[in-house]
């Protein structure tokens, strides 16, 4: 897997630069997310694997799928994949095309873990907070997890802030056993 996320990403980004120039991110976004969940299908993913199809044989089954919705950079990106034979990097390529357009529309994805369900004053707080510190629209989702016991869990990207009340109580009594 980490294998087709590098070979994904010169991909993604020439593809993010080209919609960036041309004002079509979001209709990027639809074809790649439309690409990728075609490649997930097993039906697709034997064809793929299937040795004596051709890049054209397999490019053209993409093509009968979406038909009118791929434009010919799609088609073209399409026939590049597959004469490298890298069609099953779609997903990734998917995945890290909507990265590169969230931080170019400055937005992040943020998931907060309470031990109960937040009111609408305190998530208008956190986000404000979380808006402030990024600097960027903060798209936050709410899970509430009860073992928490009390506080809150902040994940965004790879920083976690744990404020949890089960986290406190581990690390006091790790500190009283020292």
């Amino acid at each position: 897997m980490a294998e087709l996320i590098t070979i994904a990403r010169p991909y993604a980004e020439a593809v993010f630069d080209l919609a960036n120039e041309s004002n079509t991110l979001d209709k990027w976004s639809e074809t790649l997310q439309n690409l990728a969940i075609i490649t997930q299908t097993e039906e697709m993913k034997v064809l793929l694997d299937t040795p004596n199809l051709s890049a054209e044989q397999k490019v053209s089954v993409f093509v009968d799928i979406l038909g009118d919705a791929l434009n010919d950079q799609a088609k073209n990106l399409l026939n590049v994949l597959a004469e490298n034979g890298r069609l099953q990097a779609l997903p990734f390529i998917s995945e890290i095309y909507e990265e590169l357009k969230a931080e170019a529309e400055k937005r992040i994805q943020a998931t907060v873990l309470t031990a109960f369900e937040p009111t609408n004053e305190q998530q208008e707080k956190l986000k404000a907070a979380l808006n402030a510190k990024y600097d960027a629209e903060v798209d936050i989702d709410y899970e509430v997890d009860p073992s928490l016991i009390g506080g809150i869990k902040i994940k965004v990207g790879d920083w976690v802030i744990d404020g949890s009340a089960r986290t406190q109580i581990k690390e006091l009594g790790a500190a009283i056993t020292h």
